[in-house]
């Protein structure tokens, strides 16, 4: 996302996500289906983008950056998790 006003905190951003995974295993713990899981995590990503334009930029929600950064993270995580 390329956004005004958008801190280049990548550490805390990545620091923040791992902590939202751990959340995610805790709940895969108790027995919650992978992919309800992640319906829920991109629920939540949803709305807090759309709120973060709302309340952080005057700018428009950008929905093809969005989309295009969701999209390069979600193929390399996946490309990750299978050569596992």
């Amino acid at each position: 996302m390329t956004v005004k006003g958008r801190s280049d905190g990548k550490e805390d951003s990545l620091r923040m996500a791992n902590e939202i995974v751990k959340i995610a295993n805790d709940k895969l713990a108790t027995g919650m289906h992978p992919l309800d899981i992640a319906s829920a995590i991109c629920h939540a990503g949803a709305n807090f983008t759309a709120f973060a334009y709302a309340q952080g930029t005057d700018d428009a929600l950008d929905i093809a950056s969005v989309m295009e950064e969701f999209q390069q993270r979600l193929e390399y995580y996946d490309k990750h998790h299978r050569e596992k």
